[in-house]
């Protein structure tokens, strides 16, 4: 995958996705964190997770976290509040499928009505 192009890059600096990121404590415990991340940081941010231990802090915002799997809750809390869609999650396995989806995010914001009239 191409780089992203200079309109793209800009609508991903504006543009912010929320990922459910899954993996486990130094411990070996079960660990989720749903972290806000701009869609232009979206490929270190995979390329740091796919080289093991990371901090998602250090990528964006952890907007909620915990043990285990997220409860019911959690959940509903962060599709009323973030507009996540559990049933529609999309996989990224690797940096080179991060740059896809900013691509495509950045797409999708440039193409949203204008409401500011």
């Amino acid at each position: 995958m191409s780089e992203l192009s200079r309109s793209e890059k800009i609508l991903a600096e504006k543009t912010v996705c929320v990922l459910l990121v899954r993996g486990e404590d130094p411990e070996g415990k079960a660990i989720f964190a749903y972290v806000g991340v701009r869609a232009d940081k979206l490929k270190p941010f995979m390329e740091a997770q796919a080289s093991g231990l990371f901090y998602p802090e250090e990528f964006g915002v952890v907007v909620e976290s915990g043990f285990g799997e997220p409860d019911a809750e959690v959940r509903a809390r962060m599709e009323k509040d973030y507009g996540f869609n559990h049933d529609g999650m999309l996989d990224i396995p690797n940096p080179e499928q991060a740059n896809k989806v900013a691509a495509e995010l950045s797409l999708k914001a440039g193409s949203k009505p204008d409401t500011d009239a």
